[in-house]
């Protein structure tokens, strides 16, 4: 609507009104009868009359002015109007959660996927203090620390960063969450202040997904290792069988003395151990990994390994060197699933040598430096073809032959060590393959 031209045009028939009042009061006043000849008698005879007669255009430039800033006031009005109906519209059909806080961590805005991921309705949760609606009691202190060092200095470490943290549920219940956060400013009173939008995301069927993901690789996994397991097993077994054998002829014969009988005893006990420790070993590696972060030694993961591959690498006729620094090699991790990470890329590498006829060896290390713990698995296998080196890491791609491979192995191992905060890399080396795995050491 063009409310310049409508006042324009209120403006100039105001004007003739005005002009007609004041032919009418001024022919009353002299008595003439309203004709054309008494009019243009009136003008002769009272010239202020025609200043009169500019009362359409004055009136009609005047209100063309506020027609004007109307309409300008108008637009501007609409403008905000659409924009918060789209702001509005955004908010509400966006799946992830956003929340708009002020420079005082109170909710300013909040959307209805919120609603629905933290079971606050709109007007529960707007004006009152983030940190106490949605962020565990733990984690609160740190929440207000940040907010308030980033006032002071302007930076801060989670502002346009993508994070994963533990989120309250209005019922009490935590989850995980993936949160994402931008600061922009607000001009109030000539001044800025600052505001914070924060787009979270549940990632609770995500993180479900990826455990059974990494169960099922590590069930397939332990398949893979039956041989070397159950020959790991028949060690014991057979040591125990021998001693029980020896100690039921000397008893027979009446030959079997305390001494004798004591130290067959103990090698039996021995080897009850051992066998229970590899049984116990296999079942907390097969079980769900539900445990939080922890720190864990990267050296006794890679040993833990290799005791369960030992025999199977035997088998294969494979040489394992180690080089393991003496340095602190502590990360942050779950050591289960650090150890199915070395026990896949063992089962990678023996597969790549499994056609070799050359010199089969693999080579360990595990070092630190300032960029953080390293662990590298060196084979002598033939490499990984160029243009497969960028697909190596997705879900269900092998080059192995149907029934040798669930493509799980390597997809699984990345999402491990990203989740630990680490990388993997893969690069062909002379006469062979490297995987480097880099994790943040702590203290």
């Amino acid at each position: 609507m063009n409310y310049t031209f409508r006042y324009t045009g209120t403006g100039i028939i105001f004007g003739w009104a005005f002009v007609f009042a004041a032919w009418a009061i001024d022919l009353l006043i002299v008595g003439l009868m309203p004709t054309p000849a008494n009019i243009i008698q009136i003008h002769i005879n009272n010239p202020v009359i025609f200043i009169v007669d500019m009362a359409p255009i004055v009136l009609g430039i005047s209100f063309y002015y506020f027609g004007k800033l109307y309409q300008r006031l108008y637009n501007q009005y609409s403008e905000e109007q659409n924009s918060r109906a789209r702001f509005t519209a955004l908010m509400d059909s966006a799946f992830d959660a956003i929340i708009i806080i002020d420079d005082h961590g109170l909710v300013t805005d909040y959307n209805a996927a919120a609603e629905a991921i933290f079971g606050y309705k709109y007007r529960e949760a707007v004006g009152k203090d983030l940190a106490a609606l949605i962020i565990p009691h733990r984690y609160r202190e740190a929440h207000n620390q940040g907010l308030k060092a980033f006032l002071e200095t302007g930076k801060g470490p989670l502002i346009g960063q993508r994070v994963e943290i533990e989120a309250l549920h209005h019922d009490g219940h935590e989850f995980p969450a993936e949160v994402a956060i931008e600061k922009f400013n607000i001009l109030t009173n000539d001044s800025s202040d600052s505001a914070f939008v924060g787009f979270i995301r549940d990632i609770t069927e995500r993180k479900d997904a990826a455990a059974k993901l990494i169960q099922a690789s590590k069930l397939s996994t332990l398949g893979e290792m039956a041989t070397s397991v159950a020959h790991e097993l028949n060690q014991p077994l057979n040591v125990i069988r021998m001693a029980a054998g020896n100690s039921w002829r000397k008893i027979s014969k009446g030959t079997a003395t305390y001494e004798y009988l004591n130290a067959k005893l103990e090698r039996i006990e021995e080897q009850t151990v051992r066998a229970s420790a590899i049984i116990d070993h296999m079942r907390m590696f097969g079980r769900e990994a539900n445990e939080e972060l922890e720190p864990i030694n990267a050296r006794a993961v890679v040993t833990n390994a290799l005791s369960l591959m030992g025999e199977q690498l035997r088998l294969a006729g494979i040489e394992i060197v180690t080089k393991f620094s003496e340095d602190c090699l502590l990360i942050l991790g779950h050591s289960i699933q650090m150890e199915q990470v070395i026990l896949n890329l063992l089962t990678n590498a023996i597969d790549a040598m499994a056609e070799s006829e050359g010199e089969k060896k693999i080579t360990l290390r595990v070092f630190k430096d300032d960029k953080g713990v390293h662990i590298t698995a060196e084979d002598t296998g033939s490499g990984i073809p160029e243009d497969i080196l960028p697909r190596i890491f997705e879900p269900f791609y092998t080059t192995k032959e149907m029934g040798k491979g669930t493509g799980l192995g390597l997809s699984v191992s990345y999402g491990i060590i990203n989740d630990m905060n680490g990388i993997i890399v893969v690069d062909n080396i002379d006469g062979g393959a490297r995987f480097t795995i880099t994790l943040p050491s702590v203290s």
